[in-house]
């Protein structure tokens, strides 16, 4: 009876001892549940992602600040761009730099890189033209909407050959010897073409007492040969 009684008495103690160890060990798990909930790296992590990636897909305001007109606008600006006739451009029996005896006013006026204004005087069969930069004392006799003369009363612009206001006659004579007639009254020096091409072409020096010349003019015959361009207009 005793060994009876002591081996049920052990199956008691055995059942309640491993009643405890699994009521232990569903309260370890519990608590690492609830640490493991606490802590939370990827979300976090996941987060700054987020909050990275929407700072990424919208321009900072130092790159909003330094668009363009036509990034933010999605149209070119307008800018002023120089001249492409410049006083570095030369007279010649074609014109003046890239504006060409013959041309359209208009053409002439794309080519020339700048706008022509037309004077106050004349008419629509002849007026002159003087761009509104880029070429000192340039003027563009057009009659009938057709570019005829260009005109040169101040400024440093010269010939090809380098002969403009504050030249002499005497050096002019001898730079194109039998190419040059000189006007009876000795007030001006023509320059004459040989080439079949330029035979109606003309470059004239107006000339003072001293021979000094005071202006000069390229175009086609008969529009070159007055000294006043446009005089019936």
């Amino acid at each position: 009876m005793n060994a009876t009684r002591t081996s049920k008495l052990l199956m008691v103690l055995g059942g309640s001892f491993c009643v405890a160890l699994l009521t232990a060990g569903c309260s370890l798990g519990t608590t690492d549940s609830t640490d493991s909930t606490t802590t939370l790296p990827t979300v976090t992590t996941s987060k700054a992602a987020s909050s990275q990636a929407t700072d990424d897909a919208q321009p900072s305001s130092t790159t909003a600040a330094i668009q363009t007109a036509a990034e933010r606008y999605g149209t070119e600006t307008s800018t002023t761009l120089p001249p492409l006739l410049t006083n570095d451009d030369s007279i010649t029996t074609a014109g003046l730099g890239p504006v060409r005896i013959g041309q359209l006013v208009e053409e002439a006026q794309s080519e020339a890189g700048v706008e022509l204004i037309a004077a106050s005087t004349g008419s629509e069969a002849c007026r002159y033209y003087t761009p509104a930069a880029g070429a000192t004392g340039a003027s563009f006799m057009v009659v009938n909407g057709e570019v005829v003369r260009v005109d040169i009363s101040s400024g440093p612009i010269t010939t090809k050959s380098g002969y403009g206001i504050g030249s002499t006659k005497d050096a002019i004579k001898t730079a194109f010897g039998s190419k040059i007639q000189e006007s009876a009254d000795g007030d001006y020096v023509m320059y004459v073409p040989v080439s079949d091409g330029d035979k109606n072409m003309r470059v004239i020096w107006e000339l003072d007492a001293e021979g000094t010349v005071t202006s000069l003019r390229t175009g086609r015959v008969p529009h070159v040969t007055p000294k006043i361009g446009c005089a019936g207009g």
